[in-house]
């Protein structure tokens, strides 16, 4: 007896110690290896009870069943408190489990080699279920399932998830798939999910609370539209377009892919302030309201940007969904191929607009804002461990990737561009691939060296300095040591008018001979069809080109000049002042409306960046007439003219313009033809504030008492405290940041935190830049993926001293434990800093 009893000790010490074995946070690829390795036909039942009071603990139950083809001490993924775990039962035999460093870790003497089932019950935890009064929404990526449920959180674990939601008596909820049964109570309502076709942890989603749905149908096609808009005019005004814009974008899609759509339905939730512009859940796609729900007078980029984000989180579902990848470095190539249809989907849908024009203007300026910093990263990212994939997110993968990807196309071919993806496509289908499994596909395709290309575009970070020169009777062009092969066009004036050479540079260096009637009196235009990509330098640089009519008629040539004129000048090849009058004067000329929104904003930037105080007395003026000659302006449409006017009341510092705004927002003055929202006008209550005018707290209170919206008015509730003038009031919204808890929504912190640091209250808010470059660590734990860099962007945009650029430089070289993509992000967002502190 002694005996057994001191086996059954040994036997239990074991299992304890096998419980406690010491694991590393997060995913490692490592284990992520291991268990792709090991595990297959993985199938999760999970049932979630949503409570009815937003503070109320979450009950949940998962039952996890799989093949495992080696027994060993398993990891399940489970980043909560020990004490959310409350019961563990493997293959039907209960056992004493603790959460460790993120995991629960099962006992391999509990496992079979074969078919496995493990039953949890927990607490959800709430840092990726998104609460806010009467409604939730998870938000999974990308590696935030484990918040909520236990689970194998990484993407090659494909699986098949049966949902089932209780929820309030009143309230709706939607998940990857249909619904296939619901059962009523007095107090409640229980929703019972088809079972899902295989997706990867951060594609399972749900949403629930008190929505309005709004079903459509049309040649077969089925959605639902969830939304919480109170306007209904701006409902009617937008919901029948996002219908027919999803529609038309799966109809595109399966035409190119030559595959049907990949998943069991699809239907819209649009959220209030959504952490994304979209997150693209096959079957439930989540918005933010605001980028789909347009104001009236919505500008044509506006309109443009609407389509092309359906089009892109639509792409998702065969680039990202269907096939994924294997591991999150690969996470811009299923961004990319998104981006990268989504450009060609929209174009039949404006056949008036020029959509390489928007091409340009969507992707160059946003990547260049990363590549010329000292953050640059590549496209393609190494990564050790699933916690830093966050970190991986940016303008690279958005915006370079489809310029390095529109650069592949052109040297393979659209044919065998497309052939090569639909071969990816199906394959891989309802499985997972990278880069590396697309390049040998294309490799077999083409007679070039695509691994090579690879290797210039996707592994190397920076862009190039390209530079034009004349030598003898040849256009020389060459390249820094960071070249990139490419391909781009030159306009050369000629006595004739300009001449247009197709370049092909797949070196450091080519030429192009010089026309026999070549001039040098007007200055050569380099990328004038603007793919190439890089700074490019000409020896003869002239700010009066846009007086020729040869530009003025090539809208594309004139965006990328106006593009690379932009980066000229931040790096100090063009000066503060010129720069800004030829700003000016070309705003007052432009014809386009999204070459004009462009240089708005490259405007704006110079003004509180750029600018010191008495440069902006001075030019106030111009500043002024300039954008008023635009939004007064009756030949212009009403959607083109009110941007000018947002920029104005963005801009604006003189006692008359701020009047004039004030104006504006009493609705004692009106612009004829331009309708402002009530968006617009919490926009206008929020600028008069930072500029300190009399009863500023009065004009953000009788704006508040305006607001019928209840989720616009608890945001406008959140934010006021960052935009009041009562600098204690302001501090205390400030230190509220520092606890995880009220850094969500991540908009509204962001919203608050640009009106804290603000340009107008710099020499305020310099006290707090170390207080807030402390907390990146954490947020980088514990909010969304882009909220790192979002906060970053907020937090400097407002300074551009040399006292400030210091204080960035100093906090830097104090902390040389921040991880290398948390310190590009600050690189990155502090690059203006730096460069108008060393401009000063």
């Amino acid at each position: 007896m002694n005996r057994k009893l001191a086996l059954l000790s040994i036997f239990g010490l074991l299992l304890l110690l096998a419980c406690k074995e010491k694991i590393e946070s997060g995913v490692s690829q490592q284990l992520a290896n291991q268990r792709k390795q090991t595990l297959s036909n993985i199938e999760y039942n999970i049932y979630i009870d949503i409570p009815e009071s937003e503070n109320a603990p979450v009950p949940g139950r998962v039952e996890l069943m799989f093949e495992l083809n080696e027994r060993y001490n398993l990891p399940i993924d489970f980043r909560n408190a020990d004490s959310c775990l409350l019961n563990v039962t493997v293959n039907y035999r209960q056992i004493s489990a603790n959460v460790n460093n993120g995991h629960v870790i099962i006992p391999k003497s509990y496992l079979y080699q074969g078919q496995n089932k493990i039953a949890i019950d927990f607490l959800a935890g709430k840092t990726s279920l998104n609460r806010k009064g009467d409604y939730l929404f998870s938000l999974l990526v990308p590696d935030r399932a484990s918040t909520v449920f236990p689970c194998f959180d990484q993407p090659n674990l494909k699986a098949s998830y049966n949902l089932t939601l209780q929820t309030p008596k009143d309230w709706v909820a939607v998940s990857n798939s249909p619904v296939i049964n619901k059962m009523e109570t007095d107090t409640s309502n229980l929703w019972i999910f088809d079972k899902t076709y295989p997706i990867s942890t951060y594609l399972f989603a749900f949403a629930a609370g008190k929505f309005k749905a709004i079903g459509f149908e049309a040649d077969s096609f089925k959605m639902t539209i969830y939304h919480r808009e109170t306007d209904t005019q701006k409902v009617a005004r937008n919901i029948k377009t996002v219908f027919e814009l999803h529609q038309s974008a799966i109809k595109w899609l399966e035409d190119y892919t030559r595959i049907n759509y990949p998943f069991q339905k699809l239907d819209v939730v649009l959220i209030p302030d959504f952490p994304y512009s979209g997150m693209e859940h096959p079957g439930a796609i989540f918005y933010r309201d605001s980028r789909i729900l347009l104001d009236e007078n919505s500008s044509v980029t506006q309109q443009l940007n609407q389509a092309n984000l359906i089009a892109h989180e639509v792409s998702h579902q065969w680039f990202g969904n269907l096939v994924t990848m294997n591991w999150f470095n690969d996470v811009w190539l299923k961004e990319v191929f998104a981006g990268l249809m989504a450009d060609k989907i929209v174009n039949p849908q404006y056949p008036k607009l020029n959509h390489q024009l928007s091409f340009v203007l969507s992707h160059y300026p946003r990547a260049y804002s990363v590549d010329r910093t000292g953050g640059a990263n590549p496209i393609r990212q190494n990564l050790d461990n699933l916690m830093l994939a966050g970190t991986l997110y940016g303008d690279i993968i958005y915006h370079k990737a489809p310029i390095a990807l529109q650069q592949l196309e052109l040297m393979l071919g659209e044919d065998k561009f497309r052939e090569g993806l639909n071969i990816y496509l199906k394959k891989y289908a309802y499985s997972n691939a990278g880069w590396n499994e697309l390049i040998e596909i294309f490799d077999n395709l083409s007679s070039d060296d695509i691994k090579s290309w690879s290797k210039r575009w996707i592994d190397a970070p920076g862009m190039p300095a390209i530079y034009v020169d004349i030598v003898s009777d040849v256009i020389n062009i060459s390249q820094t040591d960071n070249w990139l092969p490419m391909e781009f066009e030159v306009m050369i004036p000629t006595t004739a008018g300009y001449q247009t050479e197709k370049v092909r540079l797949n070196g450091k260096h080519t030429e192009i001979p010089m026309p026999k009637n070549f001039t040098g009196l007007k200055a050569i235009i380099p990328n004038s069809n603007g793919l190439g990509y890089g700074l490019f330098v000409s020896a003869d640089r002239d700010l009066t080109l846009l007086q020729l009519n040869e530009l003025a008629n090539n809208d594309v040539a004139r965006a990328s000049f106006f593009i690379n004129l932009h980066e000229l000048f931040l790096n100090h090849l063009v000066d503060t002042d010129t720069y800004f009058r030829f700003l000016a004067n070309a705003l007052s000329r432009e014809k386009d409306p999204q070459i004009r929104n462009y240089l708005l904003g490259n405007l704006e930037t110079v003004w509180w960046q750029f600018l010191d105080h008495t440069s902006q007395i001075i030019l106030s003026q111009t500043l002024q007439e300039t954008l008023q000659g635009i939004f007064n302006n009756p030949k212009i449409p009403a959607d083109e003219r009110k941007p000018a006017f947002l920029t104005y009341c963005r801009t604006s510092i003189t006692p008359e313009a701020v009047e004039f705004i004030e104006n504006i927002w009493a609705g004692r003055v009106q612009i004829k033809g331009i309708s402002l929202s009530e968006n617009d006008f919490i926009d206008l209550s929020f600028q008069l504030a930072v500029r300190d005018v009399h009863d500023a707290d009065s004009i953000l209170q009788v704006q508040e008492e305006r607001i019928q919206n209840a989720d616009r008015l608890a945001k406008f509730r959140f934010v006021r405290r960052a935009a009041t003038p009562d600098e204690a009031l302001r501090d205390d919204f400030f230190h509220s940041l520092l606890i995880a808890q009220n850094r969500r929504p991540e908009p509204w912190v962001a919203e608050g935190l640009r009106l804290f640091f603000h340009p107008l209250r710099a020499n305020h808010s310099i006290h707090y830049l170390n207080a807030a470059l402390d907390l990146l660590p954490e947020i980088q734990q514990t909010n969304d993926i882009f909220f790192p860099k979002t906060w970053l962007d907020a937090v400097l945009y407002g300074h551009s001293s040399t006292e400030a650029a210091k204080i960035v430089t100093k906090w830097i070289q104090e902390h040389p434990q921040l991880s290398p993509n948390l310190k590009g992000k600050l690189m990155q967002s502090a690059d203006l800093l730096f460069r108008a502190a060393g401009s000063k």
